[in-house]
C-alpha cells in the first residue's frame, strides 16, 4: 500500500526560498492557540473555583475542552471535504485571525487617572 505526501508543496520564487502560505501558518497559529489556551484558561478558571475544589474544578475544565477540540477536528475535516484542500485552511487562519481581532474591541479601557495634585498641598 502506497501513501502519497500529505505535505503541501509551494511553488518557490526566483531565490529558491519556499513562499508563506496559509497551509503553513495553521500549524503555527495552532501552537500558539494551544500555548495561549492552555495555561490562560486554566489560571482564568482557577480564581474561580473554591481553593477545596481546585483539582476537580480544574479537571472539569480541561475535560471539557477536550470535546470542543474534537468538534472542531471533525469541522475541518468537513470543510476541507466540501471546501477543498487549499480554502479550508485558508479559512481555519483567516477565522481565528478575524476573532482576535474582533476581541480587541472587546477590551475594556484604561480606568480614568486621579487628578494630580502639586507637590506639598494636602488632598481631602
Amino acid at each position: 500500500m502506497c501513501v502519497a505526501d500529505s505535505r503541501a508543496t509551494t511553488p518557490a520564487s526566483a531565490e529558491g526560498a519556499a513562499r508563506p502560505s496559509a497551509g503553513n501558518l495553521v500549524p503555527a497559529l495552532h501552537g500558539a492557540f494551544r500555548a495561549a489556551t492552555d495555561g490562560v484558561l486554566t489560571a482564568a478558571a482557577s480564581h474561580c473555583v473554591p481553593e477545596a475544589l481546585r483539582s476537580p474544578g480544574l479537571a472539569v475544565v480541561r475535560t471539557g475542552r477536550a470535546p470542543a477540540r474534537f468538534a472542531c477536528s471533525l469541522l475541518f475535516g468537513a470543510a476541507r471535504t466540501v471546501w477543498g484542500h487549499r480554502a479550508a485552511p485558508a479559512g481555519a487562519t483567516a477565522a481565528p485571525a478575524g476573532c482576535a481581532a474582533f476581541s480587541l474591541t472587546l477590551r475594556p479601557g484604561r480606568p480614568p487617572r486621579a487628578p494630580r495634585t502639586p507637590e506639598g498641598t494636602a488632598t481631602a
